[in-house]
Formats: structure tokens, C-alpha cells, sequence
């Protein structure tokens, strides 16, 4: 459902990296990410031209665990962000695809995605949908 281009680009890089990580550190992988920017460099493993975010998710571990540390935050206060940052992400995601691609999903069931597109459009928190007014109100999927 995402749209495709840098974003699929960035996927594709990740799960090349992440496999070339299992097969040398298989037993260590999770505590690897976390520690990654400190050992490696982004260079080392895929070159200059590399769109991974591995070492994006090794930089912001070590921020959240240094917030905890640090400034003391509760794990209820880092979870509360973290949760906010996925719900935005989530919407931001689901209103990139075209209300045409989620309307093929619904007549398979629908995806997360436009479950989340749908529930903005409901709210009035997306710019996909125009509700008329009047006696008669109703609302319109714009397909650009």
C-alpha cells in the first residue's frame, strides 16, 4: 500500500543489511542494532549509497535509552512517545496511498492501512474525502 520509490528503496537496502547482520552475528543481532552506530560504520556494510535506516533505529534505541538514564524519563513517559510517533507515522502512511489502491483493498477485506484511512476520513482529519453540505450531506472520494 505504501507508495513506491525512496520508501521501497529504503525497505529493500534495510532487509539486505539486516541479512548480511544475521549471517555474521546471528546469536547477537538485537544487542548489534542498538550498539551499531558505535561499531560500524554505515559505509562499511553497504557503501556510500546506502538508504537503510539501520543505523536511523541503532541511533534513536541509544536516544531512548538515554532519555532514561539521563533525564530520568519513565518507561511509561518513553512508551507514551513512541506511541505517538507510531500512531503519526501510521496516518502519515495511510494517507499517502491513493483512495483508489484502498478502495481495492476493501473489497478484500482491507489492510491496516485503509482500516487507519478510513478512520481519518471519518474523523475529517484527511484531505481525501470532501463532505458536501446541506439537507443532503454526504461524502465524496476526490481521486487525483
Amino acid at each position: 500500500m505504501l507508495p513506491k520509490g525512496i520508501g521501497l528503496m529504503r525497505f529493500e537496502d534495510t532487509c539486505a543489511e539486516i541479512d548480511e547482520l544475521m549471517q555474521s552475528q546471528r546469536d547477537e543481532l538485537c544487542k548489534l542494532v542498538i550498539e551499531l552506530g558505535e561499531r560500524v560504520e554505515p559505509s562499511a556494510i553497504k557503501g556510500e549509497r546506502s538508504k537503510s535506516v539501520v543505523f536511523d533505529a541503532s541511533r534513536l534505541a541509544n536516544s531512548l535509552r538515554s532519555l532514561e538514564a539521563e533525564k530520568k524519563w519513565s518507561k511509561e513517559r518513553k512508551s507514551e512517545i513512541i506511541l505517538n510517533v507510531w500512531v503519526e507515522m501510521l496516518c502519515h502512511a495511510a494517507s499517502q496511498c491513493s483512495g483508489l489502491n484502498h478502495g481495492k483493498q476493501l473489497s478484500r477485506g482491507g489492510e491496516l492501512l485503509t482500516h487507519v484511512w478510513l478512520l481519518m476520513a471519518h474523523l475529517g482529519i484527511t484531505e481525501q474525502f470532501q463532505i458536501s453540505q446541506g439537507r443532503h450531506e454526504r461524502a465524496r472520494l476526490i481521486v487525483s
